[in-house]
């Protein structure tokens, strides 16, 4: 078991030798995801455990968890998404390989017998997150229909978030 997790890893011999990585991989050594998220300075913790099954299909079981900041479509606030992922990959060498897996494994191809540990978390981080992130119908400061809420006193909440607000006051105006 490894508490450091790897850049690089040949993952076939890994699921022959029965390797384990188990620790926390910072958002900053995944580019993509640093774009999509508010929280540079997260990390993903993983348990990835490489194995050859029955079926001689070399394959990476385990589980990834983190927390990322992302922001709410609806009213444009900051919101946290908590990400839990159960991994299940059979590793294959091409494309054609992934399409004989067996029905349980999504494919992994490893070309060139070199596996980017922190490439293939942040496909399966990026995979899980919303498409279009909101937040909780309750929790949110903009209503489904578009509207403000209404705060405790009656007023209703700050106009910026909702960036067409001014625009239906105008149109009211008339």
């Amino acid at each position: 078991m490894s508490r450091h997790v790897p850049d690089f890893i040949n993952p076939v011999r890994a699921a022959e030798g029965g390797f384990s990585i188990s620790g926390q991989l910072a958002f900053s050594r995944m580019k993509r995801l640093l774009e999509v998220v508010n929280n540079p300075d997260g990390v993903a913790e993983l348990d990835l455990n490489f194995a050859v099954d029955g079926q001689g299909t070399p394959n990476v079981r385990g589980w990834m968890h983190t927390d990322v900041d992302l922001i709410c479509q609806r009213c444009l606030e900051p919101m946290q998404v908590s990400v839990d992922v159960n991994i299940c990959l059979g590793i294959v060498a091409s494309e054609e390989e992934a399409r004989r897996l067996p029905e349980q494994y999504d494919p992994l191809v490893a070309r060139n017998e070199q596996l980017m540990i922190a490439e293939m978390v942040e496909d399966e981080i990026l995979l899980a997150l919303p498409s279009i992130p909101r937040h909780d119908a309750g929790e949110c400061t903009v209503r489904e229909d578009g509207e403000k809420r209404q705060s405790g006193a009656g007023d209703s909440v700050e106009d910026s978030a909702n960036p067409f607000a001014v625009l239906a006051k105008l149109k009211a105006k008339r």
